[in-house]
């Protein structure tokens, strides 16, 4: 009786069935976590074919978003020990008197805020503390008194933050100065949570961190990911898709933090030198290769005039997509390839030139 036609058979099936494991254990597998911090819901979004990989480096990257956060921390939190000892703490409460040693991370940040205070010529203040107090976002907001904020205005300013690169140290000149980093934090910390997805070999992955947007590689169909850029006037609209791969996208609206007296809208996003509220847009999402950039970036392009920001954006070889306060958009000419205007939407397209 001959045996080898049942013998291959048996044999196909096994090397097929261990085949079709082998390929299901390297196929693409989505990992998905969730946490609120700094204020917002985070998401982080990975892929790879080890599941346990995947969850270990999300956690990695959630530790270093938490290591930011402590650092850059203003609020000084009672009976907290990670947090009432934070970098920003501590050279707020040493203002006028003493340099305090700090984190190279809380370095680096004040530096970076320190470049794009001069460049966009104070439109971006990091010392912006002490309005933002007055204004009460963080707890009940107000529209203080004018001699108040004419007050507060003094004692803002980027020339009186001291930084010593060699030892380590930040002074703030004047007591009374106050550092407040909620517009470069967030972004800081999504793009060093990036690069730790990228050391734990992830390849494909995409944080959500509230408004930032940070992207790498292309999207599992391996195609550029298509991120929506919010109508800020409309909470389900989307006014633009923008496509995006390795980069980060970074909005910055008046949607996000604001109150109403007597049908004007105060928002979040002062103008540090008026001591008021921008007033020259609705949102702002500012392109970049590094999400804490364009952290910083989305600020400034929203403080400056729609135009100005246009030519900021060109000379520093970065992009932006503007939604004016006269419902206008513009946009960098180089991101006309990767934007798709949505019609039917009540505002004026206009190229940026």
């Amino acid at each position: 009786m001959n045996r080898r036609g049942p013998v291959l058979l048996i044999a196909l099936l096994l090397l097929t069935a261990l085949l079709a494991s082998f390929l299901y254990g390297r196929r693409s597998r989505e990992y998905t976590s969730d946490q609120f911090l700094m204020d917002t819901l985070i998401s982080i979004k990975v892929y790879g074919s080890d599941p346990e990989n995947l969850r270990m480096a999300v956690n990695a990257a959630y530790t270093e978003m938490h290591r930011i956060a402590e650092l850059a921390d203003s609020f000084p939190h009672p009976g907290t020990a990670a947090f009432a000892g934070s970098d920003v703490c501590r050279i707020n409460q040493q203002a006028g008197i003493a340099p305090v040693p700090v984190n190279p991370d809380t370095l680096a940040m004040l530096q970076l805020a320190k470049k794009y205070c001069e460049l966009s010529g104070g439109a971006f203040d990091v010392t912006i503390g002490p309005l933002m107090d007055l204004w009460g976002f963080g707890k009940i907001p107000h529209i203080p008194p004018p001699e108040e904020i004419r007050a507060a205005l003094a004692l803002v300013g980027n020339q009186d933050l001291l930084l010593d690169e060699i030892k380590q140290t930040a002074f703030l000149r004047r007591r009374g100065m106050k550092l407040d980093l909620g517009a470069i934090a967030k972004g800081y910390a999504t793009e060093k949570a990036l690069q730790s997805l990228k050391k734990s070999g992830i390849r494909k992955a995409l944080i959500d961190a509230g408004g930032n947007i940070r992207v790498l590689g292309r999207n599992p169909h391996n195609s550029p990911w298509r991120i929506g850029i919010k109508d800020p006037r409309k909470s389900d609209g989307i006014v633009a898709i923008l496509s995006l791969e390795d980069a980060a996208a970074v909005t910055s609206g008046d949607y996000y933090r604001f109150f109403e007296v007597d049908g004007k809208r105060y928002h979040h996003i002062l103008d540090p030198r008026t001591g008021y509220p921008a007033v020259e847009n609705m949102a702002v999402t500012a392109i970049s290769s590094d999400a804490g950039i364009a952290d910083v970036l989305s600020t400034v392009f929203f403080v400056l005039p729609a135009e100005t920001a246009l030519k900021t954006a060109a000379g520093l070889g970065e992009k932006v997509f503007i939604v004016t306060a006269d419902h206008r958009i513009l946009y960098s000419p180089s991101l006309a390839a990767n934007i798709e205007l949505l019609p039917g939407t009540a505002y004026r397209y206009e190229q940026g030139r």
